[in-house]
């Protein structure tokens, strides 16, 4: 009788699922993505009504760092993404030279 041992928990399910992992960055990254345009709106706002310069100057660099935020999750999500091939090596005939 053939016994199957017990399989560890990282060996399957959410650790080695690596479409549920890119849906997820791809999620946090699209609510990073509204909450930039949600503080570019309010100190584009707060610059307009000329109220409380510095504030609106911070709301500017939130935005910017949610920005950058995304940048980062895209990046992440292509190294999630990616996988490792075994693809042959060529190496040029050059004994004709």
């Amino acid at each position: 009788m053939i016994r199957q041992r017990p399989r560890r928990p990282d060996e399957t399910g959410l650790f080695n699922n690596r479409r549920i992992w890119k849906q997820a960055i791809y999620s946090l990254a699209f609510l990073s993505y509204l909450c930039s345009f949600l503080f570019f709106g309010i100190g584009t706002a707060a610059v307009l009504h000329k109220e409380a310069i510095e504030s609106a100057s911070l709301d500017m660099l939130v935005a910017i760092y949610f920005l950058l935020q995304v940048i980062f999750l895209f990046v992440l999500s292509w190294f999630v993404e990616r996988r490792r091939h075994a693809l042959p090596i060529h190496f040029p005939d050059r004994r004709g030279i």
